[in-house]
């Protein structure tokens, strides 16, 4: 398996697995220790203190042979180690008291967060071993370890036959790479809630903020919140009389709440250099001398309600969350300021939405039972504002093929595909060439999707008949486009299904760019191409043609089957005091419009920062079908 493919191409899959390896480890240790101290009945003091810590190590290595790598270089290796200590504690004393109808409560406490990480790597490269005198790839390589490292930079008579790796010293960085990070958060917060006779409820509660990640001038923040909720069924019950309506509640709230950024966002950081000279320098990340905390603002209303003796419940809830002031890390600003990368307080958004669950139990005996819930959440979302010198702002790790990217325009949403699309004219037609008859395009970033779902749905039945049970959710979303850079890629390699009636004639829907496009009479194309004798016609498809609009999927989530065994079964076993056996499979069943491998996708990690990249696909394998047996027992 020779990796280095003459056209460029990337590492063949099992090259990766048999000579591109990997290894990490990490030993982790955490500790906790709470306490609560009752001096007297109306008085109660609790503390939570934790310390965790954790050391680790790995090591990445590329085969000389990789088509990653440089020709010439040889293999490449870098060690890397990270030790995290942190501790945290919360302590919270609580006052009750009940006076008259009225029930009180104050609390108040304050919390520590102190985190450092230290981090250290070492990288190489030029390893020549990993082919033997025959010319053949040596599979089971041995990795240099921190010890051999040390070695073979301090050491000049160090021998270097204990491992089948050499390395070449000059391009071994002296004393590797070394930065840690610290950050330190103090707060005191309090809460006052009053209640009357258990059916009116009123809670206010405040947080005051340190954080050493932000300039001494912002570093000291707080917020409020605060709630209202009455139990309408209690407070007039004729209502819990009804045979209809069992209990009623209404709730309010408000709340503000502050979200900080990485640690060191407002200074500089110095950079070891390698080139002519060496020293440090500053990097291409900015600092931020005025970086102030996120704001989030919230205000929900909602309502529960319970029907024919809580057989039916309803659950509604309005939401309308405001993003002020939002932190936007590796912001690509002017380049005159003499960096790439900035973190700055940019643009607000804000979303909304309307959560729904119902709830019923349509049937219920002795030995058979049915309960059945959904779930619906409509959510919308919108750049309410951006610097008036930035047209737009992209989460690059989106920006994974093509010209696609998930961006942000003002006035667009924030789950935008930004990319490169057909000219149109007035009226939305696109545009066509009037001497090859293929769409004129247009290379400009403009929003050509949005991959929020109009609404999704949960459904969630629990069936259970004597001893067996049944458990299953059914997933459904409707609409939200996805861009298929899987199908592009194809389409540029010629092995995309579109490409196979390459030999039909077809004529391009559009409007003739004459000069008459956006007249009341455009020209309507009728040039035909015939794309196996013009391949402009697949290589010059923009992305917005990969973008697939209104996406939906029905899926089985997952689906669980049980059997606990009898009371009889388990006092004859005496220790064992609850025992089953159950199956459960996933994701066994999707239907769906969309082309691709499947819908659920996302070109990135959960580490992605902003919204993330799911809604592109791009050479995303779909979720495992798995199916798990196990048994359950309590002692």
């Amino acid at each position: 398996l020779y990796a280095a493919a003459p056209n460029g191409e990337t590492d063949n899959p099992y090259f990766n697995v048999n000579f591109n390896r990997g290894y990490d480890q990490t030993d982790r240790y955490i500790a906790t220790f709470g306490i609560n101290i009752n001096p007297f009945k109306w008085l109660s003091i609790s503390g939570r203190f934790g310390y965790d810590m954790f050391n680790s190590e790995g090591w990445s290595f590329f085969h000389p042979l990789s088509s990653i790598l440089t020709k010439g270089t040889g293999g490449q290796q870098d060690n890397y180690y990270r030790k995290f200590k942190g501790y945290n504690h919360t302590i919270n004393t609580t006052v009750k008291k009940s006076i008259g109808k009225f029930n009180l409560r104050l609390m108040a406490g304050t919390s520590w967060q102190d985190n450092r990480t230290d981090m250290y790597s070492v990288y190489g490269t030029n390893l020549v071993d990993s082919v033997n005198s025959q010319g053949q790839m040596v599979k089971n390589l041995a990795v240099v370890s921190m010890n051999q490292i040390a070695q073979l930079m301090g050491d000049s008579s160090a021998t270097r036959s204990t491992t089948r790796l050499r390395l070449n010293r000059g391009l071994l960085p002296p004393g590797g790479l070394f930065n840690y990070v610290l950050s330190r958060q103090l707060a005191f917060y309090g809460e006052f809630s009053i209640n009357y006779k258990n059916m009116a409820f009123f809670t206010y509660s405040h947080r005051f903020e340190t954080s050493s990640i932000f300039p001494k001038s912002f570093r000291n923040y707080n917020y409020p919140a605060g709630s209202l909720s009455l139990i309408i069924s209690d407070m007039f019950p004729a209502i819990k009389k009804s045979n209809h309506l069992s209990f009623m509640k209404l709730r309010t709230s408000l709340a503000s709440t502050a979200r900080s950024s990485s640690p060191y966002a407002n200074q500089s950081v110095f950079n070891n250099i390698t080139s002519s000279g060496g020293g440090f320098a500053y990097g291409f990340t900015n600092n931020n001398f005025l970086l102030e905390p996120e704001i989030q603002k919230t205000y929900e209303i909602g309502t529960e309600m319970r029907f024919f003796k809580s057989k039916i419940g309803l659950d509604i809830t309005y939401y309308n969350t405001l993003n002020d002031k939002q932190i936007a890390e590796n912001f690509r600003a002017s380049y005159g300021t003499g960096y790439v990368l900035n973190t700055i307080n940019v643009g607000s958004t804000r979303n909304k939405g309307l959560e729904i669950s119902l709830d019923a139990t349509p049937i219920k005996s002795k030995s058979f039972s049915w309960n059945t819930r959904l779930n619906f959440n409509k959510m919308t979302n919108k750049v309410l504002e951006l610097p008036a010198n930035v047209p737009e702002f992209y989460i690059s790790d989106t920006w994974v093929y093509g010209n696609a990217r998930g961006g942000l325009v003002t006035g667009g949403p924030t789950t935008g595909i930004t990319a490169y699309g057909y000219s149109r004219n007035n009226n939305g037609d696109i545009l066509i060439n009037p001497t090859t008859g293929l769409p004129v395009l247009d290379p400009t970033f403009k929003v050509r999707g949005d991959r929020n779902p109009d609404f999704t749905l949960g459904w969630v039945n629990n069936l259970k008949y004597k001893n067996w049970s049944l458990n299953f959710l059914w997933d459904l979303r409707v609409g939200g486009d996805i861009f298929n850079a899987t199908d592009m890629y194809l389409t540029l390699q010629g092995v995309s299904k579109r490409t196979d009636d390459r030999y039909t004639p077809r004529v391009v829907k559009g409007v003739l760019n004459d000069g008459l496009q956006n007249s009341s009479t455009p020209t309507k194309n009728t040039i035909a191409v015939i794309p196996a004798y013009n391949q402009a016609y697949y290589t010059g498809l923009p992305e917005e043609e990969f973008i697939e609009k209104d996406i939906n999927w029905f899926r089985l989530r997952d689906i669980t089957l049980k059997y606990a065994f009898s009371d009889n079964i388990i006092k004859s076993l005496r220790f064992v005091k609850s025992l089953s056996v159950f199956v459960t499979a996933n994701d066994l069943i999707l239907m769906t419009n969309y082309s691709g491998a499947d819908p659920a996708t996302n070109s990135n990690t959960s580490g992605t920062r902003g919204v993330g990249g799911w809604g592109f696909d791009y050479g995303n394998v779909p979720a495992p079908v798995s199916v798990n047996f196990g048994i359950r027992a309590g002692f």
